[in-house]
């Protein structure tokens, strides 16, 4: 396993649509890191990008993990889920009419290494 976090899996639920201003969306994917570095510190994150925009990344801290099950010898896997996700309309019009979005994500580990980049399947956003 490399010391260069991975994701994979990146999964939206509801899967493809959700009302706005009524449900929630969870974003979900899994990830692996060699050296178990991830976790528990500020320079471990989550970076989320809404393809509608072009402000780039939006950073949340990365969940914690129980540092007494970070092994370096064994590296770390597991399952992230971030909640709630609320998109919100672009404008009234979209407000009115709907719109359709991806996400981009990746995540950093401590040592600052990044991970590669998944992109979500087309999420629609229903009036």
């Amino acid at each position: 396993m490399s010391k260069i976090p991975s994701i994979s899996g990146l999964k939206l639920y509801p899967a493809d649509s959700f009302i706005i201003g009524v449900d929630t969306a969870i974003m979900k994917f899994d990830f692996a890191d060699g050296d178990a570095d991830i976790a528990n510190d500020p320079k471990s994150m989550v970076y989320v990008k809404d393809s509608r925009y072009d402000t780039g990344f939006q950073a949340y801290e990365f969940p914690s993990i129980t540092s007494t099950i970070e092994d370096p010898n064994k590296g770390l896997i597991g399952t992230v889920y971030l909640l709630p996700i609320q998109p919100t309309p672009r404008d009234s019009v979209h407000y009115h009419k709907g719109d359709t979005l991806t996400y981009e994500v990746y995540i950093t580990d401590r040592a600052g290494n990044q991970s590669n980049h998944l992109i979500s399947a087309p999420f629609y956003l229903r009036p």
